[in-house]
């Protein structure tokens, strides 16, 4: 009979690498807004007008990435207890 196995460690860490992924590119896109900031003060007109915009798709973009990213490893985890709820439950059918 073949065998299954379940990595449970390459779960918990693919959670933990997109947690961290996700504040890499939050810590990325902080130092971009930071960037715009510093140069738009120097900007008039529809050039201000235009690093405001971009500020803001930014900001938002950041926003939503980093809140999919997390939801996805809270997703990932809840997702792995599961599995491991279902381990523990098949392991008590068997019987030596």
């Amino acid at each position: 009979m073949g065998t299954i196995e379940l990595h449970h460690q390459n779960i918990d860490e693919a959670a933990d690498a997109l947690t961290q992924a996700s504040n890499t590119m939050h810590q990325s896109m902080d130092d971009c807004l930071h960037a715009v900031t510093t140069a738009s003060a120097d900007l008039v007109g529809d050039m201000q007008n235009a690093a405001n915009d971009f500020y803001t798709a930014v900001q938002n973009a950041d926003r939503a990435m980093t809140r999919d990213i997390n939801r996805a490893a809270d997703i990932l985890r809840e997702m792995h207890g599961l599995l491991r709820d279902a381990d523990r439950n098949g392991a008590g059918g068997f019987h030596h």
